[in-house]
């Protein structure tokens, strides 16, 4: 089967050799489980730090397809990690670079592998500068063939491989191999010395976007770069035969609403506060609970509560645009992101669909966000359909708290509350995970307004704090304000919909900010969204009385939030 594929993709049959080249690398662990849509992020692996910036970030899981290491994904990227932010399932290690060095590979560069040693990070990094290094990857259990095509594709050269042995052919999905492979001009050979008898010649970058094998000063095969990503193509069902069924969208009126809603709030406020599985260590500063501060970038975190199977691609589009806006709301653009996919049962086409659907939503939120991927990473998780994970980052500083400081000044919501209970933590802790009302959508258009619309009343001065509205909806969001703001603050909150009040209170509708604003600047800021049509509403007010009151529904000393 695979050898008629091949002459199809090529035009001619494979000869002998090309052959045993191609079955080694369609049999990396690697290429089996991932598919075009995943290429320009994961096949990167450990490529993608931030042009023209010093923020890196390295990526590993508990189930790691191909078993990388955050530190080695760091030191390909030029530096080491300082802060570790850990998920349940993932771990990413962000840090500065050391290395300033931007040269790209040219034809007649080296092809240099390096075995990984207990020393081979620090070792890379002392010769990185001296040495011209270029095109820095991390070789890991996907198979050094996996790595050679990342690197051609990724730099848009091809590759001359010198072969010592014709065995060589059927070794490029070896997992039991790991290192780095790296670019180096002839000239500087000599200066790689110092990673003594460690390093290997593969061959020397070319000039067409192919790969060719010479052995003995023959060539005995040539292919090109772009034949694997076509096989892969082919191979993939991308829509499964039985798609997940949609949600109930009535489902809430099938529920009850809690007889006290404040005990509700505390119960949410305590959960939000404990949720965080999530830990930034060391804590340089710690904002809220899913922003902090390393030494160059502002940081900030989103996990998977609203990936559902039935709607991925939204659930994806939502935890990146979470996460984005947790930043927006310190005053600082987000320009950086990477994202750990959790993949359920990579054999279930199902599951693979859900992958694909993940995959694609975060690409599409990223190019409507204007964040660069720095990196990505697959794991296979068999207990749990796809997910994924994310982080953000952007270089400033932070120029708004969350918190409630100033008595007297309005509380305005910015965005428009539709009251989505489906994927919400009110439907997971009090309902026990039961379908409770419409699951979360996103507006990306809207949402990459309402970002606009928040950094520059922060950058001009108009916003006095912002806090985003994500998990445990308005009335937590509200209570998180009042908890990291001035002692003795509350709120007097006045705002009613037609729908339900666990809805309205509870609600995890997206693209929804809520900052506070004093008396004289209350008109401008208004200006502001009817101009950019951004929906503003002015809610309340902070008082000097320390209880948080919302409506009749809620009215508590803002002391007893966290009891």
């Amino acid at each position: 089967m695979l050898i008629e594929e091949v002459t199809a993709v090529l035009g001619r049959r494979p000869n002998a050799d090309e052959l045993t080249f191609i079955k080694s690398v369609m049999g990396s662990k690697q290429i089996r489980y991932l598919f075009p849509a995943l290429n320009s992020i994961i096949m990167g692996d450990g490529q993608g730090s931030a042009e023209n910036g010093q923020l890196i970030i390295g990526l590993e899981g508990k189930s790691n397809i191909i078993r990388t290491k955050a530190k080695m994904q760091c030191a390909a990227q030029g530096g080491k990690g300082q802060l570790k932010i850990s998920f349940p399932n993932a771990k990413f290690l962000v840090g500065d670079k050391i290395n300033s060095e931007h040269r790209k590979p040219v034809p007649g560069d080296n092809l240099i592998y390096l075995k990984a040693a207990t020393d081979a990070e620090v070792t890379l990094l002392n010769v990185w500068n001296e040495a011209h290094l270029s095109a820095v990857t991390v070789v890991n259990q996907g198979g050094l063939g996996v790595s050679i095509l990342s690197l051609c594709a990724e730099q848009e050269l091809g590759v001359d491989l010198i072969l010592t042995n014709k065995r060589q052919l059927g070794d490029y999905n070896s997992r039991n191999i790991s290192g780095f492979l790296f670019s180096v001009p002839t000239a500087d050979l000599i200066k790689i010395n110092m990673l003594k008898n460690r390093w290997k010649n593969l061959g020397s970058f070319t000039v067409s976007n192919k790969i060719t094998f010479s052995y003995r000063g023959n060539m005995i095969g040539t292919l090109p770069a772009r034949l694997f990503h076509e096989l892969h193509e082919r191979r993939l069902p991308i829509i499964p035969q039985t798609m997940p069924k949609k949600e109930h969208s009535n489902a809430n009126k099938y529920v009850k609403e809690p007889a006290n809603f404040k005990l509700v709030l505390k119960k949410l406020v305590k959960a939000q506060q404990d949720l965080i599985t999530l830990k930034f260590t060391p804590i340089r500063q710690r904002i809220t609970p899913f922003t902090a501060i390393n030494s160059s970038f502002v940081l900030s975190a989103s996990d998977h509560p609203y990936i559902k199977p039935q709607e991925p691609r939204v659930g994806s589009m939502i935890t990146i645009a979470n996460a984005a806006r947790h930043l927006v709301c310190l005053g600082v653009k987000p320009v950086y992101m990477a994202a750990a996919f959790h993949g359920g049962d990579l054999n279930n086409d199902t599951d693979r669909w859900i992958l694909h659907e993940l995959v694609s939503g975060s690409r599409e939120a990223a190019t409507a966000f204007q964040l660069r991927y720095v990196n990505g990473m697959i794991t296979k998780n068999n207990s749990l359909h796809p997910i994924v994970d994310v982080i953000t980052a952007g270089a400033g500083k932070v120029r708004c708290s969350p918190g409630f400081n100033t008595p007297g000044d309005f509380v305005t919501m910015i965005g428009s509350l539709r009251g989505e209970t489906g994927s919400s933590m009110y439907a997971d802790i009090i309902h026990k995970n039961k379908q409770v009302g419409h699951p979360s959508t996103i507006d990306i258009v809207m949402e990459c307004r309402l970002q606009e619309v928040i950094l520059q009343g922060i950058a001009v001065g108009l916003i006095r704090s912002a806090v985003n509205v994500s998990r445990g909806g308005l009335a937590v969001a509200i209570a998180n304000s009042l908890l990291l703001g001035s002692d003795g603050l509350g709120a007097r909150i006045h705002f009613s919909r037609k729908i339900r009040n666990d809805e309205l209170l509870f609600g995890e509708t997206q693209g929804l900010v809520v900052v506070t604003l004093c008396e004289n600047d209350l008109i401008e800021f208004e200006r502001i969204c009817m101009t950019t049509g951004v929906p503003s509403t002015t809610i309340g007010r902070i008082t000097d009385d320390g209880n948080y009151i919302f409506n009749d529904l809620i009215n508590i000393p803002v002391k007893q939030l966290s009891k």
